[in-house]
């Protein structure tokens, strides 16, 4: 729109000067330039399609799942990128999903002593986020056992004290289950925040995986359709091909 306004003013500079328009107010321009534009597409001079790189970069991610040997994804839903990453250092044991844009991720860091921390992505400002949890824990698929599970998986980090945990709901499914939960966690200025996620959980090599997606209460209303797109994303992909697997997986 600037270049059309620009263009406007170009035209409107030589114009003879004792003809001149006063000049229009700032919503005058912007509805002109609007105007122009629709001009423009209708003429066939401007395309708004959208842009070939979007499905260059699914090309892209699915050359990547196709040297690894992992089946191929339909697409990613607007708005997301996908996460793909080893949890061990064999990098045996993959997992993948999608996470909104504006979402950090951070994956496990490895040195002498030892991988350490967990692969998440989150926007932790406003308390929404997305972590993996690997358990020893055989599969199971009673209530009892998820309640287990996904407690474990919100006390991986020391730090994370919480209360009142309760798992709503329960849905069965393959490659996942789908569990509704919600918990108080406990700040360390002393007061509770009301949490409610969802998590999807997978049983791969006889041990138990975990992504839950979690927000506040007050926030999950709004979040929550993008919370279920996450966990439906959720793969877990155990004895992955090795050949070049570390550098296929740190190529972005």
């Amino acid at each position: 729109m600037m270049i059309l306004y620009t263009l406007c003013a170009t035209a409107a500079s030589l114009a003879p000067t004792q003809s001149r328009a006063p000049a229009p107010g700032p919503s005058v321009a912007r509805r002109g330039a609007l105007a122009g534009g629709a001009s423009l597409v209708a003429a066939g001079l401007v395309s708004l399609a959208p842009a070939p790189a979007l499905a260059y970069d699914l090309a892209k991610y699915n050359r990547k799942l196709d040297k690894l040997g992992l089946p191929p994804v339909a697409g990613i839903p607007d708005g997301f990128s996908p996460v793909l990453s080893s949890v061990n250092q064999d990098q045996s044991l993959i997992v993948q999903f999608n996470h909104p844009n504006a979402w950090l991720v951070v994956k496990p860091s490895v040195n002498t002593n030892g991988e350490s921390g967990t692969v998440s992505a989150g926007d932790y400002g406003k308390g929404d986020s997305a972590a993996l949890y690997v358990s020893d824990l055989p599969p199971g698929g009673d209530k009892a056992f998820y309640a287990k599970l996904i407690a474990k998986g919100l006390a991986q980090k020391g730090d994370n004290q919480f209360q009142n945990f309760r798992v709503r709901a329960v849905s069965p499914g393959s490659p996942n289950a789908v569990v509704d939960f919600e918990y108080e966690l406990l700040t360390g200025a002393g007061f509770t925040v009301e949490r409610r996620g969802v998590a999807a959980v997978s049983g791969v090599a006889g041990k138990s995986q975990a992504l839950l997606a979690v927000t506040t209460s007050a926030r999950y209303k709004k979040l929550e359709p993008e919370l279920r797109k996450i966990v439906d994303s959720f793969r877990v992909y155990d004895k992955v091909r090795s050949v070049e697997t570390g550098a296929l997986l740190d190529d972005d």
